[in-house]
């Protein structure tokens, strides 16, 4: 039998994260780490909350997570001038050099993923799957922004 859209969507993702994992660790980073710093890289002065939009993870995991990138000196909390409960997050020196390599690993993860699939396929697939999220995102209430 045939499994659903749905199940090979979920064990894609959980692939995915086990390769993601395998290609970070002699960065010493996991990919939930990962996840954290790409979305600092591209919205520098973040908060928590909306780093927890973009990599849909729970508070505890996300804190522990900022905490562990902390303690390694890959991200700076700065309180908000108005309001001192509210953190700002930035990438220090350190996590900038390794995110010049961030485009790098996700290619070859990508190239790994894909393997012998021809491009026209690839786009095929790319448009069919981001019909698939844009239906999903309708059905849900609430939407990465």
């Amino acid at each position: 039998m045939s499994q659903s859209i749905c199940h090979k969507i979920q064990k894609s993702a959980f692939y995915y994260k086990r390769l993601m994992n395998q290609i970070l660790a002699p960065y010493q980073l996991t990919f939930a780490q990962y996840q954290v710093l790409k979305t600092i890289q591209h919205h520098e002065g973040i908060t928590a909350k909306d780093i927890l939009i973009y990599i849909d993870s729970d508070k505890a995991t996300l804190s522990g997570v900022l905490t562990r990138l902390e303690k390694n000196g890959l991200v700076l909390r700065h309180p908000d001038s108005n309001d001192r409960r509210l953190m700002h997050i930035y990438l220090t020196e350190k996590s900038r050099l390794f995110c010049k390599n961030i485009y790098e690993i996700e290619i070859m993860c990508e190239s790994e993923m894909t393997g012998k699939i021809r491009s026209k396929d690839l786009k095929i697939f790319d448009s069919v799957y981001a019909q698939i999220i844009a239906n999903l995102e309708s059905k849900t209430v609430e939407k990465p922004q």
